[in-house]
């Protein structure tokens, strides 16, 4: 493991370090610190994260090759101008942990003690980035909670970083530049669990690791200590659960003898040209000065893999059902050329309903794939609707023909469903838009164990159920058996380690069903859990693997083998089917001043745009006298967010808000004039 080798990568580091820019460049003292260029003196120190492609064909003499995987070393430098530090307690000596809905929050400046979720389970540790600000001579920091939490091993002595790297093995594609767009033939990922100082950028056993670009194989200029003006700024970061982290100007290495340091190669792969694409962070999980930039890709032509007959198959990860008009993307088996019935020679297509094939050629042969289909849904009318014309304050009733109505606002916002809409009091004139909903049920399917028969027991957690999805499908719900009532956390979790969907809801004691409503995409070795505490039936004798799952997936195993049966039974899965809508049937509503309302209002209308927006929106007013106006902003949790108070003139009046620094989500807007309020949603996304 790496961290036995920590004592001799320190004894390097001892021996390579170059000294620091300055000795007033520290994480207490910004005197020495440089910003990047053409910020000044006040800047955030951020770190820029990159993956190495000389490391990754020159390490340990470069990728070493067996039949079924290959095995490769990641150097990942830290070419930014501050560092990457990763702690497992924070500033205030706290640590957080993560127990399927509820997060704990423990006080422990030496990280000493080791927590357990509440009756067993496993936890997850929410870690926190510490990123470094320079103001003139003044180093000030602060911490953000890293969004994904990480594996936390408490007899280990440090924290996994979930999804550090992922590597894989891709079949180049003519006319696609980005080969992280590539047909993926194998694919695999490092958990990165001790971030350190490996090498300085300085150190010859990383000559040719640093570089301003390493995106391009064979390209990019060598960095060495004098291009790094805060060269060490972090300082001799190693394996531990209070921080971890690589210093500017330092690279951390994974070497290929390292588990999980390798990418399997699917069983029907021949030998010939690959290439390997590594990224780090590909979550984009760290803040730092440039996300694009993380990967490599290096040529590899594979010399160890047995003879295979050619394949060919479709794949849509997707249900392949369109509405009129819609198209899906179909993908063939990566090969070296391709020939679709439609006349396409491209990795994947956008198809509309109609029956397709591909040929595709491959370093093992020429194959042609199965039929594969996409079915038209069917598309309701246009329904038919009829405007209205009401007082000012009234609401207008609008009825409309169709299987279901959907309503909708002027900006496309849904705002109700059914043959009848009653809108809100209205004081200006709104346009309303209607749409025919026609939705066909898909085919039901069941499968998986049926049920706890069998010997077994109440488990604390941490295990998981593995399955294959052989083509798209929905995941509707699972049964399961509970020893208590709670909340139960479950997770699936993909091939390389991310976390593709989670669903938390009460669970009673005893047998019951939890509806995931999740919808799968083709891919092997999925896995299913419980995050935090379980407490549900995990059988021990009795399994029958693998599970059948109709046509769409197959049950395999448990994480711990193909003796128990965790937790997941009798699988309800959905097939096919979908909604579609109708084109779109406007109905106005007029607002008019009728005669004997008294004191008739001064507004003429109250109209947000754009909207749905990112932040930044106009309000537009229009008045027919001068009137004191306030207008106020509210979150969802009816926090106000933003007020203002003006004396509007007569006529249009257009106000423009900005609320970047809020974040996305649906927020009321109020208008109060004249004594009266009125009201707008507003969603920034």
């Amino acid at each position: 493991m790496k961290i036995l080798l920590y004592a001799q990568a320190l004894l390097v580091l001892l021996l390579c370090r170059a000294p620091l820019a300055s000795g007033q460049c520290t994480t207490t003292n910004a005197t020495s610190c440089q910003c990047p260029p053409g910020q000044g003196a006040n800047c955030d120190l951020l770190p820029d994260m990159t993956t190495s492609w000389y490391a990754a064909l020159n390490y340990l003499s470069g990728p070493n090759e067996e039949a079924g995987r290959i095995y490769v070393t990641s150097s990942t430098p830290n070419i930014g101008y501050g560092p990457l530090e990763v702690r497992g307690v924070d500033l205030n000596g706290n640590r957080r942990f993560v127990c399927g809905i509820d997060t704990f929050v423990v006080n422990d400046p030496t990280a000493s003690q080791q927590f357990a979720c509440p009756n067993g389970g496993t936890a997850k540790q929410l870690t926190t980035q510490r990123v470094f600000h320079k103001n003139g001579s003044t180093m000030t920091s602060t911490e953000h909670v890293m969004p994904q939490g990480m594996t936390y091993h408490p007899t280990h002595g440090h924290t996994h970083y979930d999804q550090w790297g992922i590597f894989s093995l891709r079949m180049q594609e003519n006319g696609v530049s980005d080969p992280r767009q590539w047909p993926i033939v194998g694919q695999g990922y490092k958990l990165g669990f001790c971030l350190m100082d490996y090498h300085s950028c300085n150190a010859s056993a990383a000559n040719h690791h640093c570089k301003d670009d390493n995106t391009e194989y064979n390209s990019g200029t060598t960095l060495y200590g004098p291009n790094f003006p805060n060269l060490g700024l972090g300082g001799s970061y190693g394996c531990s659960m209070i921080r971890q982290g690589i210093s500017s100007g330092y690279t951390d290495v994974y070497s290929e003898y390292l588990d999980g340091m390798w990418v399997d190669i699917p069983t029907g792969t021949c030998n010939g040209a690959y290439w390997i694409v590594m990224e780090a962070d590909p979550l984009n999980v760290v803040v730092e000065a440039n996300d694009d930039n993380n990967w490599t890709a290096v040529p590899y032509t594979l010399t160890q893999q047995p003879s295979s007959a050619p394949v060919a198959k479709i794949f849509c990860d997707e249900q392949a059902f369109v509405c009129a008009g819609g198209q899906v993307q179909l993908r063939a088996t990566p090969g070296t050329a391709y020939q679709w019935s439609t006349g396409a020679t491209t990795n994947s297509i956008m198809a509309g309903p109609g029956t397709y094939t591909v040929n595709v050629t491959s370093y093992c042969g020429t194959a042609t794939s199965a039929p594969f289909t996409v079915t038209a849904l069917p598309q309701p009318t246009a329904p038919s609707t009829e405007s209205a014309v009401i007082c000012e304050g009234e609401q207008a009733i609008l009825t409309a023909t169709g299987n279901d109505p959907q309503w909708f606002d002027a900006q496309g916002n849904p705002v109700g469903s059914g043959a009848v809409f009653t809108t809100p009091p209205l004081y200006a004139s709104a346009v309303y838009q209607v749409a025919d909903q026609m939705t066909e049920q898909g085919t039901t399917v069941y499968g998986g164990k049926a049920n706890n028969s069998g010997s077994g027991g109440y488990h604390a957690g941490g295990e998981s159920l593995k399955f294959n999805a052989l083509s798209s499908f929905k995941l509707v719900s699972v049964k399961v058996y509970a020893g208590s009532a709670g909340y139960r956390t479950i997770e699936l979790v993909d091939v390389i380690g991310v976390l593709r969907a989670t669903h938390s809801q009460m669970v009673p004691a005893g047998e019951s069903r939890v509806y995931l409503n999740w919808d799968i995409t083709p891919g092997n070795n999925y896995l299913i859990n419980v995050s935090g505490t379980s407490d549900l039936w995990r059988g021990t004798s009795s399994s029958a693997y693998p599970y059948a799952i109709g046509s769409v997936a197959t049950i395999t195993g448990a994480s711990s083998g193909t003796v128990n049966y965790p937790y997941f039974y009798d699988w309800e899965v959905e097939v096919g089917g979908g909604s579609c809508m109708s084109p779109m049937t406007t109905a106005n509503v007029t607002v008019e001043v009728c005669s004997g309302v008294e004191e008739p209002l001064a507004l003429r209308g109250f109209e947000v745009f754009p909207n749905p927006n990112d932040g930044r929106f106009n309000v537009t007013v229009h008045l027919l006298q001068p009137s004191s106006m306030e207008m106020e902003l509210r979150d969802v949790m009816g926090r106000r967010v933003h007020v203002e108070r003006l004396q509007a003139p007569t006529g249009r009046l257009v106000r423009e808000l900005d609320m970047k620094h809020q974040p996305p989500g649906v927020y009321m807007l109020s208008l109060r004039i004249a004594g009266r309020a009125f009201t707008r949603r507003v969603v920034v996304e």
